[in-house]
């Protein structure tokens, strides 16, 4: 199983996401992904990745398959330090593969997955490059709205923070979604599943096209 094969695993159903604090009253909040890949962030910036995906080669034991992931996070970590990639959890049944990783920031997520990922306040993610330059919607209290928004009106929201992904994922954010660009589904105030462009049939497109159908905005108020 190449890096690429992890990469594109992505969603188990029994993600935990545990809620900070010690007293009685708290409680674990738990999370469950709709769609068939998912990462959850973090107030802390970590990103949790939920895999669960069925194996076509049937040859990969369990102990093998295990060890191809550990290696991979192992060369990682030793160029990038410490825990910037974890396994969380692993388990095979039968063909169907259940892994949850974890990184520490978004720019491992990016790099161990070789995907875009942003995550980070709109001031650095047009330092970044990002250019905003796509049309948008406006979400209210889970709902998204019909009309479009401009990417100029979405930058008055400065003291936002910014999420962009490379669709398929299902994201699930420590906040409320303000905007999402029009190439993504609203599941909830804090869940959005990043569609993509739908293919249209051409094959004249670049590569730089077909990165920008994929490239999802999201745009939210971290949660207090």
């Amino acid at each position: 199983m190449t890096r690429r094969k992890i990469a594109a695993l992505a969603a188990l159903c029994t993600g935990v996401m545990l809620v900070n604090g010690c007293s009685m009253l708290d409680q674990e909040k738990e999370w469950k992904p709709q769609k068939s890949s998912a990462i959850s962030v973090g107030k802390d910036g970590t990103i949790t990745e939920y895999v669960n995906d069925t194996l076509d080669e049937s040859y990969y034991s369990t102990s093998e398959l295990q060890s191809m992931i550990e290696s991979e996070i192992s060369d990682y970590n030793s160029k990038n330090g410490e825990n910037s990639v974890s396994m969380k959890d692993f388990q095979i049944n039968g063909k169907t593969v259940q892994l949850t990783m974890e990184y520490g920031k978004a720019e491992d997520y990016a790099q161990f997955n070789h995907v875009e990922f942003y995550y980070g306040s709109m001031i650095n993610a047009q330092l970044a490059g990002y250019l905003f330059d796509v049309s948008y919607k406006e979400v209210k209290h889970g709902i998204a709205g019909s009309a479009s928004v401009s990417g100029t009106e979405v930058l008055k929201n400065m003291a936002s923070e910014v999420m962009v992904v490379t669709a398929p994922l299902e994201v699930h954010i420590p906040g409320n979604v303000l905007y999402t660009s029009e190439n993504a589904q609203i599941l909830s105030a804090d869940d959005v599943y990043a569609s993509g462009k739908a293919d249209d049939g051409s094959q004249d497109k670049s590569f730089e096209e077909k990165a920008a159908d994929k490239r999802v905005y999201i745009i939210f108020d971290m949660e207090e």
